[in-house]
């Protein structure tokens, strides 16, 4: 018998101070991508907030899950919300001001209709449930230990995940209301909270720290 996967229903997301809560509307594996990133920039971010062993997994991945922007809405402490740009590149990472709780990635302005949700202020044993357990992998060279075993992304994967995020810009343009989004303005698609800029010595020092952390995984591992 095949299992079939469940319906799509709201996925909540509280911050771990409890300042923040949002809902991901219609939470579903086919409404979306779910991906492991291994990238630098994404461990950066987990270093800059401090929460490296919450959010990085043994290989040094953070669990995401890319869809709609409009799909996911900030319900309470919208004034806590804080997000910080980490390189020269538009990427948006948002987080809980107080509690340093991560939020999601999304690109400079609200017009792409793009987001990537960060998982750990997820519910994990529901997040499996509505949105699949299983995940490609991708960057994972900049991973850290034996990752002969993840399941990677490959030339297709990656090319799928593009056209993903192409596709939901377009949609965005033809249809303003999938632009619609508790971290945007909508009149103006600018953030509703001013970037905090690293600085290349702040950034420097980060880049540090997640060599360093990736060595310690590859010799717990």
């Amino acid at each position: 018998m095949i299992a079939t996967p469940n319906p799509p229903q709201p996925l909540d997301f509280q911050c771990e101070c409890g300042a923040v809560h949002g809902v991901l509307h219609d939470a579903s594996s086919r409404r979306g991508r779910r991906l492991v990133c291994h990238c630098n920039d994404c461990q950066v971010f987990a270093h800059y907030l401090g929460h490296e062993t919450w959010m990085l997994d043994d290989n040094a991945g953070t669990s995401v899950y890319q869809t709609d922007l409009s799909r996911f809405e900030i319900t309470k402490g919208r004034e806590q919300i804080a997000c910080a740009n980490l390189t020269s590149k538009s990427m948006l990472r948002w987080y809980c001001g107080k509690c340093r709780t991560p939020i999601a990635n999304t690109l400079g302005s609200g017009r792409s209709g793009f987001i990537s949700l960060i998982l750990t202020g997820f519910d994990r044993a529901k997040t499996n449930a509505l949105l699949g357990a299983e995940a490609d992998h991708i960057a994972t060279r900049s991973g850290a230990g034996d990752r002969s075993k993840l399941k990677k992304a490959g030339i297709l994967g990656m090319t799928a995940m593009l056209w993903d995020i192409m596709t939901r810009a377009i949609n965005a343009w033809l249809k303003p209301e999938l632009c619609q989004s508790s971290l945007f303005d909508s009149a103006t698609g600018k953030p509703v909270a001013t970037p905090k800029k690293l600085t290349r010595a702040e950034r420097l020092a980060l880049d540090e720290k997640a060599d360093v952390y990736r060595d310690v995984l590859a010799e717990l591992g």
